[in-house]
């Protein structure tokens, strides 16, 4: 079922609430509250909302004072929502902005040869606003030390090229990148401090990335490619 005009102008004013509270599920009292309408009202619009699939529902158990069993229900945007209105999560916007920035910084800076690029680009991850562009910041981030721990070894990083380059747009490929980059990172005799922090990032990628629809793996994965061309990673000849 469509939105109506009203149903649409209060979900865009839910986004900012629901961005306001970090992406946390929340009561349908505070969304009234920010909206400056009743209680009634708004648990009414979100429950609509809800059956057209923009909103999902779920039980908390209520602050301790609240007396044993208590038990509130908190809303929070879909998927649906995030895509439909992706303008106002920011999704788009911080992509294109991270996406210019990483792939400007390579193309500059060309083949990284010091652990400041890395150590840059370690630090952004947990900076990412939306899920998106965390994970396209630690695909950045891993292929760039992949690159410079396989430097000397073309066929490897030809090989790996040509594995990115396929087609498939299973959660294999993707799921490869990090976890390449974890496997080089334990051969390390000393870990830097900023790498310290990629089994963490690469569980979280993981997690967003199992949760992302085929267009967004879509995306992430043309990115990996435009960021291997940035790193010129050897194309397979002949």
């Amino acid at each position: 079922m469509p939105l109506t005009n009203r149903q649409r102008a209060f979900l865009e004013k839910l986004f900012d609430v629901y961005y306001h509270y970090r992406r946390q599920p929340i009561h349908y009292t505070t969304v009234a509250q920010a909206l400056g309408v009743a209680n009634s009202t708004a648990y009414e619009m979100l429950r609509l909302l809800e059956q057209k699939g923009y909103v999902s529902s779920e039980y908390h158990l209520a602050d301790r004072h609240a007396g044993p069993g208590r038990s509130m229900v908190l809303f929070k945007p879909t998927r649906k929502a995030l895509r439909t209105f992706r303008h106002l999560a920011g999704e788009d916007k911080e992509w294109e902005v991270m996406k210019e920035k990483v792939l400007s910084r390579l193309a500059t800076e060309g083949l990284p040869g010091d652990e400041g690029l890395l150590a840059d680009l370690m630090a952004a991850i947990p900076e990412s606003a939306d899920p998106f562009s965390y994970c396209g910041r630690v695909v950045a981030a891993s292929l760039v030390f992949i690159r410079s721990q396989l430097s000397s070894r073309v066929q490897e990083l030809r090989n790996f090229r040509e594995m990115i380059d396929t087609e498939a747009i299973g959660l294999d490929v993707l799921d490869l990148l990090p976890g390449v980059a974890l496997g080089l990172s334990y051969a390390l005799r000393h870990t830097p401090s900023w790498l310290s922090k990629l089994p963490e990032y690469t569980k979280r990628y993981q997690s967003y990335l199992r949760q992302m629809d085929e267009e967004a793996r879509q995306r992430l994965l043309r990115f990996s490619r435009e960021v291997m061309a940035a790193l010129r990673f050897p194309v397979e000849t002949g």
